[in-house]
């Protein structure tokens, strides 16, 4: 056990490096607004096939990291790492792409403390930038002058969040959590004017460049009650508020002189750099559930940020930004967790659906994002009161923004993949 447990936490720790780096997400012309996308899964892949439900839902065998206040139910040690990646068609009314990535969704350490308390530690995606949009338009009255426009953006923000879920009274728990935001995130814009009429004409375009590098602590508070309504039923309810708070940010910006091809001619030209703030404001997720005390989950949440309260680096709002909200229902399922004769009974079955306003408002038009989840635990070995091994697997299919009105569509294809490994530290074992 110990010994696959290293190699795990090593697997991890190679790939931390890459995802402080930088959170790919597939070409999505959305990500250039605000901070970029927003990772809305603060859970596991357990949330995440459960289309992000389960604000209210703690399971004691699954991180519980989208409640602090749900961490409570991690009573043993527990490792959690996942890999995240989606396949995109991107459309407008006149053509169409197809992109994809993968790339490290979470590594979590859940620790008890004692039998009221428990700490978690996770490292995860917080924002993703990553596009690439070409605007090829003729200057009135030359139509053999072409203007191409380019604009270019990679990078995102990452999450270290150190947790605590504390039991108050039998059914209450509350928590709260503290994150280290950091991350860089890099703009390109260009312009490029063609003549046809000219022949032999060395060209070259100008590239406006800002490498913007945020650091900042981000805090969130947490509930939850559980209580017996009969019999193998239980309701829970619970919620999240995160603290809005003022993102540090150096932006070290400079113009290039590129040719066509992408070679540079000339760089740091004009170079500046502005330390300044970035507002992020508030938001809240609420959540109720309803289980057997066994083998069935079923939770509703809804989630709320206001994003028109968004204040850029020059302290200005961005009007392409609207508050958001986003609706989920998921449910999970164990036919019989300790079947002897058939495996797939032991296996845990997850379902959701969830829609929602994002926070992108372009061109009078705030885009809509919808679609379906599914998921999966595979138990690994022969479960024991010291380990238990899981791999978690969850996959969705969605539908987000418009080709009406000169916007983007996207058709979206998301994965999850990772591996849960719960341990009894601490415990002197009489035969091994």
């Amino acid at each position: 056990m110990h010994k696959t447990f290293r190699a795990l936490i090593g697997f991890a720790l190679l790939c931390l490096t890459h995802e402080a780096a930088a959170q790919n997400i597939g070409n999505s012309p959305y990500s250039r607004y605000g901070l970029g996308e927003i990772n809305d899964n603060t859970g596991s892949i357990r949330n995440a096939g459960m289309a992000g439900a389960g604000i209210s839902a703690g399971n004691s065998y699954q991180a519980n990291t989208a409640n602090p206040a749900l961490l409570y139910y991690n009573s043993i040690t527990l490792f959690d790492i996942g890999i995240r990646g989606q396949v995109k068609t991107i459309k407008n009314a006149n053509q169409s792409q197809r992109d994809g990535d993968a790339n490290l969704a979470n590594v979590t350490l859940v620790v008890p403390v004692s039998k009221r308390w428990s700490s978690g530690l996770t490292l995860r995606p917080f924002s993703a930038v990553d596009y690439q949009i070409t605007d090829n338009g003729a200057i009135g009255g030359r139509p053999s002058v072409i203007v191409q426009k380019q604009y270019e953006g990679e990078g995102g923000i990452s999450e270290l969040n150190f947790a605590h879920g504390i039991r108050i009274t039998p059914g209450l728990t509350v928590g709260a959590s503290a994150s280290y935001l950091f991350g860089t995130i890099t703009k390109e814009s260009s312009s490029l004017v063609q003549d046809t009429d000219l022949s032999g004409l060395n060209l070259e375009r100008v590239v406006y460049s800002e490498r913007t590098r945020y650091s900042d602590l981000l805090f969130k508070a947490g509930i939850n009650y559980r209580k017996e309504l009969k019999e193998k039923l239980n309701m829970s309810a619970g919620g999240v508020y995160t603290f809005g708070t003022e993102l540090n940010g150096k932006r070290t910006s400079s113009y290039e002189r590129r040719t066509i091809y992408d070679d540079i001619k000339d760089e740091n030209i004009m170079p500046d750099t502005l330390k300044g703030n970035v507002t992020l404001p508030a938001s809240w997720q609420a959540g109720i559930s309803l289980d057997n005390g066994s083998n069935l989950t079923v939770a509703a949440d809804v989630a709320m940020q206001q994003w028109s309260k968004f204040e850029n680096f020059n302290r200005g709002n961005e009007t392409e930004l609207a508050d958001s909200y986003k609706v989920s229902v998921g449910a999970e399922w164990t036919p019989d967790a300790n079947s002897v004769n058939s495996y797939f009974k032991r296996v845990t079955y997850r379902g959701g659906v969830y829609l929602g306003n994002t926070p992108y408002k372009l061109n009078g038009e705030q885009i809509k994002d919808k679609g379906v989840t599914a998921g999966f635990s595979f138990p690994i070995g022969r479960s024991t009161i010291y380990d238990l091994y899981q791999l978690n697997a969850s996959i969705g299919y969605g539908h987000r923004g418009t080709t009406d009105n000169g916007l983007i569509a996207e058709d979206y294809f998301k994965f999850n993949i990772g591996f849960t490994i719960n341990s009894r530290w601490f415990v002197k074992r009489r035969i091994d």
